[in-house]
C-alpha cells in the first residue's frame, strides 16, 4: 500500500512538472496580468469573508474561543487555496493535476498519523460539545481529576494527590466520563452504622444537628437522614446533604467530624462488627 501511494505521488508530481515546463514559454502576458488581478480581488474578498465568518462565530456562544481560532485558520487557508486555484485556472494550468497531488499526499499523510488525527478530531469534538470546561472535576474509566488544560491533542488533569495526567482526547471523548461539577452542586452521601439501642429519631436529630452546624451546606434541597438497612451488628443510616461542587471534599471531611461530635453529645453509638459468644 505505501509503495502504491508513493508511485502515484511521483507520477502526479512528474505530470505537474511537465505541464509547468510546457506552459512556461507559452503563457500570454495578458493572462498573467488577468490572473494577478483576479488573485488580488480574491484576496480582498477573502478578507471580508473572514470578517463575516468571525461575526457568525461570535453569535454562537457555545463555540469555545479555542475552536473559534481553529475554524478561522482553516477557513483562511481554504479561501487562500481557492483563490490560487482560480488564478492558475485563468492562465491555463490544469487544476486537476494539482488536486491529484494534494489528494494523494493528504491520503498518505492521514495514514501516517492516524493516531494524531483521532486525537485532533477528539479535541474538536470536546471543544465544540463542551462536556467539561476548565476547572471541572471529571472521572474517566482510568483516572479522575480537575481539568487544567484542553488542547487539540490531549486534556491535562490534576489528580487530588497532585499528579498531572495527560489524557489523549480520542480516549477521553470515546469512553464513559462523569462530570461531577457540571451542575454546580453535588450531593454528599455518608453511610454510618449505628447501634440497635439507638432509635431512628435520636440518630436523625443528631445527624441533622451536625449538618446544620456546618457552613457551606445548602438548605435546598434540604438535608435528609434515611434508615438504609439492618446489618448483623448495626443499623445503616444514609445522610444526604447538597453542597457546592467545588467544596465537596472539604465539606465531606468536615461533616464526618461534626457527626462524630454530635453523636457523642446525643449518646448515639457508632458500632463496629463484633460477635457475641454466649456460654
Amino acid at each position: 500500500m505505501p509503495d502504491d501511494i508513493s508511485a502515484t505521488v511521483n507520477e502526479a508530481v512528474s505530470e505537474t512538472a511537465s505541464i509547468w515546463q510546457a506552459l512556461g514559454s507559452s503563457i500570454p502576458v495578458e493572462k498573467i496580468l488577468a490572473a494577478v488581478l483576479v488573485l488580488a480581488l480574491c484576496l480582498l474578498a477573502r478578507r471580508y469573508l473572514l470578517m463575516a465568518f468571525d461575526r457568525i462565530l461570535r453569535r454562537m456562544p457555545r463555540v469555545a474561543p479555542e475552536l473559534h481560532s481553529i475554524l478561522r485558520t482553516v477557513m483562511r487557508f481554504l479561501l487562500l487555496f481557492l483563490a490560487v486555484m482560480i488564478a492558475l485556472n485563468i492562465i491555463g494550468v490544469p487544476i486537476s493535476s494539482f488536486l491529484a497531488v494534494f489528494s494523494v499526499m493528504g491520503l498518505a499523510l492521514s495514514l501516517a498519523v492516524q493516531g494524531v488525527l483521532k486525537n485532533f478530531a477528539g479535541g474538536l469534538i470536546i471543544l465544540a460539545s463542551k462536556p467539561f470546561t476548565l476547572g471541572d472535576y471529571i472521572e474517566s474509566e482510568t483516572v479522575a481529576g480537575t481539568v487544567e488544560e484542553i488542547s487539540l491533542l490531549y486534556t491535562r488533569l490534576t489528580t487530588p494527590d497532585g499528579r498531572a495526567v495527560y489524557m489523549p482526547n480520542d480516549t477521553l471523548y470515546s469512553s464513559r466520563m462523569i462530570n461531577y461539577t457540571y451542575s454546580g452542586t453535588r450531593r454528599m452521601e455518608l453511610s454510618i452504622g449505628v447501634s440497635y439501642d439507638n432509635t431512628p429519631e435520636q440518630v436523625r436529630a443528631a445527624a441533622l444537628e451536625a449538618v446544620a452546624s456546618l457552613e457551606g451546606i445548602l438548605s435546598e434541597p434540604a438535608p435528609a437522614v434515611h434508615l438504609d438497612s439492618y446489618g448483623d451488628s448495626a443499623i445503616q443510616y444514609l445522610i444526604h446533604a447538597w453542597v457546592p461542587a467545588t467544596d465537596y471534599a472539604t465539606l465531606r471531611f468536615a461533616l464526618n467530624e461534626r457527626i462524630y461530635d454530635a453523636f457523642r453529645r446525643h449518646g448515639v453509638e457508632i458500632t463496629y462488627p463484633h460477635l457475641n459468644v454466649h456460654l
